[in-house]
Order: structure tokens, then C-alpha cells, then sequence
């Protein structure tokens, strides 16, 4: 769907193409804008929708993790994607600031900025060293997002609402 950032997706892709650097992009999910990013990017692999195993595996293929969509409140498919070792190259927005640490975990890019994404991209894919280095910094923070840790945090949220409420009455 048009609110996950295709348009910064497809542009981005272009721009590795027109630079020469070899690539293959697999697209997760369905919608009613698969068919138009289908032409938009001919040689990309689309999988539709995918879950447990088949999700799991095509986490297990990629290099890279590439989501610029910014209204994402938690980025689930962040996280899917950390704890299997990926490298995110996100968009600089709530859901995946907290969860990303960029320059750590992968990047945090400008909303929109497909020049940037193409450019963290290609760094990532460029540097092995690097791409192995933020793939375990990824799957280290991912596990620190367990229920008990998530929920402890929500809790801490609340707690602190009360306290400032009881201090203002």
C-alpha cells in the first residue's frame, strides 16, 4: 500500500540500478499496489504475502532489510527482520527509531530520501565486514524486545503518568 513508501522503494532500487551495482530485490507482502510496483520493478521478486517458515526463509535470503514506510506506530516486520540478522535501512520515523540504532543496527534515513536509502543501501551490500557487524548488533538488540521487557516498558509509561497526575493534583 501506497503508506509503506513504494514510490521511495522503487525509486531507490532505480538508482542502485542506474549505478551499476548488482542487486536482487525481494518484495514480502501483497496489496492493492503490488501490480504497479510489479511494473515499476521488473526483475524484483515478489512473494506475496508469506508467513512462519516461508516468512522465515525469505528473512534468511536477504542482506538487507529496506523499509521506508513512516507511519509504522511499532515495526513489527522490523524486528522480524533484526532478529534474523538483518541490516535495516529505515525511515527516520517512530516505529523504527525505536528500534533501530543507526549506524549500529543499520540506518535511520530522511523520510522519502530515496537517493539516501540507495546510498545506505549500497554501503551495507558493499562492506561485508560492516554488513556482518550490524547483522549481530541487529539480532542482539532484537532479543532485548521480548514480551516481559516490551510489557515492563508499558508498564514504566504508566507509572510514570500516574505519578505525574498524583503530583499535579
Amino acid at each position: 500500500v501506497r503508506e509503506k513508501e513504494l514510490d521511495t522503494v522503487v525509486a531507490a532500487l532505480r538508482q542502485l540500478e542506474a549505478r551499476g551495482m548488482a542487486h536482487r530485490a525481494q518484495v514480502v507482502g501483497d496489496g492493492p499496489d503490488r501490480a504497479q510496483t510489479e511494473r515499476d520493478l521488473p526483475r524484483a521478486v515478489f512473494t506475496g504475502f508469506l508467513k512462519g517458515e516461508d516468512l522465515a526463509e525469505a528473512y534468511a535470503a536477504a542482506d538487507v532489510f529496506l523499509f521506508p514506510s513512516e507511519p509504522e506506530t511499532f515495526g513489527n516486520v522490523t524486528l522480524e527482520a533484526m532478529a534474523s540478522g538483518l541490516p535495516c535501512v529505515c525511515a527516520d520515523a517512530t516505529g523504527s527509531r525505536s528500534l533501530v540504532l543507526s549506524g549500529e543496527t543499520g540506518f535511520l534515513v530522511e523520510p522519502r530520501n530515496s537517493a539516501m536509502f540507495a546510498a545506505r543501501i549500497g554501503e551495507i551490500a558493499g562492506d561485508a565486514v560492516l554488513r556482518a557487524r550490524m547483522s549481530e548488533a541487529a539480532r542482539v538488540r532484537a532479543l532485548s524486545f521480548g514480551w516481559d521487557d516490551c510489557m515492563g516498558r508499558i508498564l514504566g509509561y504508566y507509572r510514570a503518568l500516574v505519578r505525574k497526575d498524583e503530583a499535579a493534583a
